[in-house]
């Protein structure tokens, strides 16, 4: 492995179709070296994007694995956009062809997830009504950004790992706005409110409020932080936006977001007397709409 190796999003977007096309080939990884003439160690770093993955090697192991050109080819564009980001996208546009990430596929290898929510709930706490009602005011062209898709299997997976911890951890910060907006209509939001102050209940989870007299900061946005337990992986910020997710890996673009959620929580309630308030917001909903 390089000394100082940090593998890329996009480095460990072909190193996960690597994987996939070799478990779908059935050759084990003595049978691929034997036929592209390396070693097996290097097949197993390559699908765990422990190494740099170059576009040469992305071909020959396709190959081997008979993938059709169709496929292959976002791979080994990948490979070349791995090697600088930010110079291929400038030079030819094409980064949306490239193997990539949803969300919920990276959120699926994350040890802890750093949330700021202050206008619309994440998707792993939302219940069905709140998911549907915030889809059904969402313009078409938004609704079908592939980004936004969160099934309930990935909603299902990070429930069972939060609950039986310490493989997932949870840190969401809350804007008291959230509370105010009655999503779905009041019992909807009531229902989900009380769902958030459920979730407090499990070992991996940690729920804060940020009341409105704390006031604004400069750039006021949600967005969520990701950490791996591998330390060839650095953390990744990821903002939703309405054409498509943006993620953020520069050290030096990534540091205002940590230091942002770091002094929210300083800020923010307790979890009691944020599940206090949760409590309290849930019953006047359900008060009013009777």
């Amino acid at each position: 492995m390089p000394k100082d190796f940090r593998s890329n999003l996009q480095n460990r977007a072909v190193g996960r179709a690597l994987a996939m096309w070799r478990n779908e080939s059935d050759l084990s990884l003595l049978e691929v070296g034997e036929r592209v003439d390396w070693s097996s160690a290097k097949t197993s770093m390559m699908q765990n994007a422990l190494v740099p993955i170059i576009d040469v090697d992305v071909v020959a192991l396709a190959l081997v694995y008979r993938v059709s050109g169709e496929r292959r080819k976002p791979a080994v564009l990948g490979a070349q956009r791995a090697r600088d980001p930010l110079r291929f996208d400038l030079l030819t546009g094409a980064a949306s062809s490239c193997v990539g990430w949803t969300y919920a596929e990276v959120e699926a290898e994350a040890s802890y997830v750093q949330v700021v929510a202050l206008d619309v709930l994440p998707p792993f706490v939302r219940s069905p009504e709140y998911e549907a009602a915030l889809r059904g005011v969402q313009a078409d062209a938004v609704s079908e950004q592939g980004h936004r898709h969160y099934g309930d299997a990935h909603r299902d997976r990070v429930m069972r790992h939060l609950s039986t911890g310490p493989s997932l951890r949870l840190d969401l910060v809350v804007g008291e706005a959230v509370l105010r907006r009655p999503v779905g209509g009041a019992l909807v939001m009531a229902d989900q409110l009380l769902r958030l102050a459920a979730l407090t209940e499990l070992p991996g989870v940690r729920v804060r409020l940020v009341p409105d007299d704390v006031g604004a900061f400069a750039g006021m946005t949600s967005f969520t932080l990701l950490s791996f337990r591998e330390g060839e992986f650095e953390d990744v910020v990821y903002l939703d936006t309405l054409h498509g997710g943006t993620w953020l890996e520069a050290e030096r673009e990534r540091r205002p977001y940590a230091e942002t959620f770091e002094r929210l929580v300083t800020v923010a309630l307790p979890t009691e007397r944020t599940i206090s308030r949760l409590i309290e917001a849930a019953q006047l909903l359900k008060d009013n709409a009777d």
